[in-house]
């Protein structure tokens, strides 16, 4: 191995069964006598944000709600929230939900010490001040919000969907319990494992990973394989659910550290032109995007085929490489994925502009095999 790495993760992580339990210990330990609680309908809906509400009050700390995040959270939603953070004189975010929630929190703990609006920090590397405490407890096992440094926000004007990245995005504590993940109905339990998958996979070949983020996303592709379809049809599951958090936060620990390439490189612009859901995206570029990565990585899609408990022991490495992308859709399809783009409104005329911007994306040269601008529209023709 050559190079010079590192490995950091800033959040403190709690993991385990009703470790939800702790909220209220983890906020009074944070010096929070008064949070925004950041959700959606869906988990209130739920009774997921009562029960963590109470929580917070039950140990002394006073909660102000906000739970009008949509799934793919606009800047406007991010300055909304901060501006009731404010008004409220809160001095802390406790996040609810999956990916998007977490965002819009991770986004007003920046915004409450950093002067401006949300769209001024989107990019890399522009938040200036740490920023207010943030609690997350993800409800969907899939994004790894609650560990990550970006914050993913969109701007509908501009028909754009960025990462708003610096290290002090980066939650303070993220509080992991399968027991929340119990109710998530099939659909959102499905595209979130799938996003979760995406992650392993790209952490696991792109050209920053490294021994340590090479065990745990593929520590994270086999718990995700084991574990999803269970997870989807038998969501009550116990086992299934923790297996498929553990999964996802295995995945996010080497993200985290290596970032992502193609199939984030596509889903991001596609996903802010048509508001996308983004699990989905991801699920259904994943294997097309694969098909064209792998001749510059044989060996890791040999190694994706095993953890994926592909039986390659009479195959040659190549392969045992392609079963990698056989295993990946045959899980979308056991999972009821729809299998192409055009289900969420995905158009072919709009591709060859689309990929021109796709094609400047700072993700590309992480990938094991660089596309050009023409490699990119057929992936995404072939999504469709």
């Amino acid at each position: 191995m050559a190079g010079r790495y590192e490995f950091q993760i800033t959040t403190q992580i709690i993991y385990g069964r009703d470790s939800a339990v702790r909220i209220g210990e983890v906020a009074n330990r944070l010096g929070l006598k008064k949070v925004q609680l950041i959700t959606d309908a869906g988990v209130v809906k739920s009774g997921v944000a009562g029960r963590v509400q109470q929580l917070l009050t039950g140990s002394g700390i006073q909660t102000v709600l906000f739970d009008r995040v949509e799934y793919n959270p606009t800047v406007q939603t991010a300055d909304a929230a901060k501006k009731l953070f404010t008004d409220q004189k809160c001095d802390g975010v406790v996040a609810v939900g999956g990916g998007s929630p977490m965002d819009v929190g991770k986004s007003v703990g920046i915004l409450a010490t950093n002067p401006g609006s949300a769209a001024e920090y989107l990019g890399i590397g522009k938040v200036k001040n740490r920023g207010a405490s943030v609690i997350c407890l993800p409800t969907t096992s899939g994004t790894s919000a609650e560990i990550t440094d970006v914050a993913v926000l969109s701007e509908p004007e501009k028909k754009t969907k960025m990462g708003l990245r610096s290290p002090q995005v980066a939650p303070s504590v993220a509080i992991l319990d399968p027991m929340l993940t119990l109710t998530l109905p099939p659909a959102p339990t499905r595209e979130s494992g799938l996003d979760a998958l995406a992650h392993a996979i790209e952490s696991y070949f792109c050209l920053n990973a490294w021994t340590p983020t090479e065990a745990l996303t593929l520590k994270g592709i086999e718990l995700i394989g084991r574990h999803l379809r269970r997870a989807t049809h038998d969501g009550s599951n116990y086992e299934a659910r923790d297996g498929m958090m553990m999964g996802s936060l295995l995945a996010g620990m080497g993200l985290h550290t290596t970032w992502v390439n193609l199939v984030h490189a596509i889903t991001g612009p596609l996903g802010g032109f048509y508001n996308l859901p983004h699990g989905a995206a991801n699920a259904i570029v994943l294997p097309h995007a694969m098909r064209f990565l792998l001749p510059g990585a044989v060996p890791k899609f040999a190694e994706i085929s095993r953890a994926l408990g592909e039986k390659t022991e009479h195959l040659s490495e190549r392969q045992a490489a392609e079963k990698a992308i056989e295993a990946v859709e045959q899980l979308s399809r056991d999972t009821g994925m729809p299998p192409g783009l055009s289900v969420y409104g995905v158009k072919e005329a709009d591709l060859p502009k689309l990929s021109e911007t796709i094609g400047a994306s700072v993700l590309l040269p992480l990938c094991p095999r660089v596309p050009t601008a023409k490699d990119i529209l057929e992936i995404c023709r072939a999504a469709l």
